[in-house]
């Protein structure tokens, strides 16, 4: 896999950034992380590169793999809830994760990943996640179809769906593990590190079996409906 060139669209605070330094240590290929200009992180690997800009098969050649892991949450009942604030949700989530598929898919040829990220609020939505478990049961929904729709490209498309995990992000909005509501009597009884969530990626990339599947990473952690 040296020298092929990995997509990722993150924030660099959790998830996308251990999939960063696992493909990039592990897999050794090229990273380019697609964000906002106002992206950053203490930490880069030398085969990766910010690039908040339009991307062109002149630029990179071709894409390899695509993870789109960005995404926002919302927690409000319906209530509170403007129509705005759902559209935005949905816009970002939904609608930025299908535009993005649907760019890259040029710069994808032949035997090649889309991974894309949902939630379990897509099975379980808990009270005030109306607008976050539509945008990402609207990602789950999306595998198939596009698995269907690509295979004649030899591309394969799988989701990730994970729970709380402990990120930077996490920790930045300094949401204490002890606060987070949920079931950890069993096994493993923890938060998952994101690099745990990096090493699924990395599954999904080497095994090619791997096609229209969605991954539950959450240790089996149950949320309560509030």
């Amino acid at each position: 896999m040296k020298d092929l060139v990995t997509l990722l669209t993150d924030d660099l605070l959790g998830t996308g950034l251990a999939c960063v330094k696992r493909f990039v240590h592990q897999l050794h290929v090229h990273v380019i992380i697609c964000d906002l200009p106002s992206a950053c992180s203490s930490y880069i690997p030398c085969l990766s590169l910010i690039l908040p800009t339009h991307l062109t098969q002149k630029d990179f050649g071709c894409i390899y793999v695509f993870v789109n892991c960005a995404s926002i949450t919302l927690s409000q009942q319906i209530f509170e809830h403007s129509f705005e604030n759902f559209n935005r949700i949905i816009d970002v989530n939904t609608n930025g994760t299908y535009n993005m598929i649907q760019h890259m898919i040029p710069l994808m040829v032949n035997n090649e990943i889309i991974i894309n990220m949902s939630y379990v609020a897509a099975f379980e939505g808990r009270r005030g996640q109306t607008a976050y478990a539509t945008s990402k049961e609207a990602i789950v929904k999306m595998a198939r179809p596009l698995a269907e729709e690509l295979a004649s490209m030899n591309i394969c498309v799988c989701d990730i769906v994970p729970d709380v995990f402990d990120t930077s992000l996490l920790r930045e909005l300094h949401v204490k593990v002890s606060n987070i509501p949920g079931d950890f009597s069993l096994f493993s009884a923890r938060l998952g590190d994101s690099d745990e969530f990096a090493q699924v990626a990395q599954t999904i990339v080497e095994n090619p079996l791997l096609n229209d599947i969605n991954i539950r990473v959450d240790a089996l952690l149950r949320m309560p409906s509030k």
